[in-house]
């Protein structure tokens, strides 16, 4: 063996599948849409940066999270030269980067973070009221990032080590009210040109999962035009809209464990098929066991008892 050599650290293949599971607050996978709404543009940027921030959380238990852009960049699949360079709505002049205490939050990655921190998420939703006839709007503000902390040489100020704290109502739902996910599906099933409107979808998928482990089925039948607007698709055709939404469909199941079978099937009162039904391989239904989350649960609440007891100025 050659001395100078490196360590081997061997990771478990149960820890590993344990690490690949990513808990998304259940809010922001129920309104989906809102996301993109709210950040346009760098929507598929923002979305992936509250994914990073879950997934870090599993291995910091008390909502902090410490990462370089390097980091970030290796997980997601991001080149760093693309975050950071300038946000393209800085370019004309005429838009002015947030800035405090001297440093400008200008570069993509650090406008996409600051805008997840300085603004709560609005998640909307309409609900029926025991009245027929009448239907209420409900909106719920979440707030991901309650602090960041951007460190860095005076010498060399393009190398920055970030530090950000969760918003304590996130962290709360990462450990009571949540979905899951696999961080390497979520990430295999991208593709270039539509990368954020199937990761939408995929999220989706994987968290519909617990409900029809839930029901003792395999089969889900969600509804045409949900799926639309969470995949993004807005050909004025439905006939457009049916030929995407199958491709996006198909490269989640053929690229993921969320293995299933597509099928568009006529209802009654529709002329085309454009009812959606999808047959899961049962094999494939894992639910996170009871045993475990509760045990990640007392885990989190004691361990955060203790700190807050112990540093009770953080």
């Amino acid at each position: 063996m050659n001395p100078k050599s490196e360590p081997v650290t061997l990771i478990p293949d149960n820890a590993r599948a344990w690490l690949d599971r990513v808990r998304l607050d259940r809010n922001i996978f129920y309104n989906l849409p809102d996301i993109q709404r709210n950040f346009k543009e760098d929507a598929t940027l923002a979305r992936d940066i509250i994914i990073f921030l879950a997934h870090s959380y599993k291995t910091d238990l008390f909502g902090y999270t410490n990462f370089s852009i390097s980091d970030f960049c290796k997980l997601m699949g991001y080149k760093a030269p693309n975050l950071q360079k300038a946000h393209p709505i800085f370019e004309s002049g005429l838009i002015k980067p947030p800035t405090l205490q001297g440093h400008e939050f200008k570069s993509v990655f650090e406008y996409t973070m600051y805008r997840l921190a300085a603004n709560n998420i609005p998640l909307s939703r309409i609900e029926k009221t025991q009245i027929p006839s009448m239907k209420e709007l409900n909106v719920s503000f979440v707030q991901i990032i309650s602090d960041i902390r951007v460190s860095y040489h005076e010498d060399r100020p393009q190398k920055r080590f970030y530090s950000f704290k969760l918003g304590r109502g996130f962290v709360e739902n990462l450990i009571g009210f949540y979905v899951t996910l696999s961080l390497k599906d979520y990430l295999r099933v991208a593709s270039n040109k539509n990368s954020g409107r199937i990761k939408n979808l995929y999220i989706y998928l994987a968290g519909m999962l617990n409900v029809l482990i839930y029901n003792n089925t395999n089969i889900l039948t969600p509804n045409f035009d949900l799926l639309c607007e969470i995949a993004g698709i807005e050909d004025s055709l439905p006939k457009h809209r049916k030929a995407t939404l199958h491709k996006y469909l198909k490269i989640i199941a053929e690229n993921s464990d969320l293995k299933f079978q597509i099928e568009f099937y006529t209802e009654k009162g529709q002329k085309q098929a454009y009812s959606i039904r999808l047959l899961f391989d049962p094999l494939h239904l894992h639910p996170e066991g009871n045993k475990k989350n509760l045990f990640f649960k007392l885990l989190n609440e004691r361990l955060r008892q203790a700190f807050d007891d112990r540093f009770p100025q953080y």
